[in-house]
């Protein structure tokens, strides 16, 4: 008869690790024994016939032989480890022993530093993404536009979640039995993954165009000729680049889907980047109207 498995797709952030140990000792204890730990999914078997208890360690082991026959010599079994630094241990469970037997760290000093080694990576990478939130607010604030936004809320939430996490962490008494910790780190990378999915479309979908007109001179008078047809999709601010070199004054203006002109400009000599466009949804058109040479670029963004 073949083996009896399940999986478990639960999330647990770095600095409540002990949540995760829990959960495992109360899974071995109702028959399921753990066969691979992982970040976002762990494999179970099913035997009732023996009982662990877990124990997990954190970092970057040069020799992994050595480190895992150091554990062995201490009667932990290793398991697996995952992708992001995290070691799982297990050691078959005796009542009669005390409870101090499956403590995998011997003393304090051994445990802050496993919690110090998480710490300090969370807190430089919280550091680097408070870097990102600052660059993109500048970014925000001289391009104010929807996929700038969600990038900033992004890092914003990022960097807070993994300071937040590195504090406690340095912390080797802070609680780790935190209510609602789980449900906060699936809403955190459901913001993550959604928000990442909402930049990319929000930045696919937008206008990015450049074009050029250009004539030595005109046989008559150009009125109003229309070219470059773009759509607009969502509302937002969209930015404009303008140049223009005519003899006689040109006329460059955007036209809406219903005839009007949501920006127009009458000059022999312009030049004018990021000319910011409160534009609603909807189809547009570039127009021009002159009556002597002239050389005419523009971009939207």
């Amino acid at each position: 008869m073949a083996a009896n498995y399940k999986n478990s797709y639960r999330m647990y952030s770095a600095w409540n690790y002990q949540k995760e140990v829990e959960d495992l000792n109360k899974a071995s204890e109702q028959g399921w024994q753990l066969v691979r730990g992982g970040c976002f999914h762990s494999r179970y078997v099913k035997n009732p016939n023996v009982r662990f208890r877990y124990q997990l360690d954190y970092g970057k082991i040069e020799d992994m032989g050595r480190y895992i026959e150091t554990f062995r010599e201490q009667g932990w079994e290793y398991i697996n480890s995952t992708f992001n630094g995290w070691h799982y241990f297990r050691k078959i469970y005796d009542p009669a022993k005390p409870e101090e037997e499956y403590e995998i760290f011997s003393d304090r000093e051994s445990l802050h530093e496993m919690n110090s080694r998480w710490a300090r990576l969370a807190l430089i990478i919280s550091g680097v993404l408070a870097l990102f939130v600052v660059l993109s607010g500048i970014r925000l604030f001289r391009q104010p536009n929807l996929p700038r936004l969600v990038q900033l809320l992004i890092f914003l939430v990022e960097s807070a979640v993994l300071f937040r996490g590195g504090m406690i962490m340095r912390n080797p008494d802070a609680s780790r039995s935190r209510r609602g910790d789980g449900a906060l780190i699936t809403i955190f990378l459901i913001c993550i993954i959604g928000g990442a999915v909402s930049m990319i479309v929000l930045e696919d979908t937008r206008p990015n165009m450049m074009t050029e007109q250009n004539a030595l001179s005109v046989d008559q008078p150009i009125v109003d000729n229309r070219w470059n047809d773009f759509e607009v999709r969502y509302k937002d601010n969209y930015f404009l680049d303008v140049e223009i070199e005519s003899e006689n004054p040109l006329t460059f203006a955007i036209i809406d889907e219903n005839g009007n002109a949501v920006y127009e400009v009458t000059e022999t000599s312009f030049k004018e980047e990021n000319i910011c466009l409160k534009l609603p949804k909807g189809k547009y058109q570039l127009s021009m109207s002159c009556d002597s040479g002239f050389s005419l670029k523009c971009g939207i963004e």
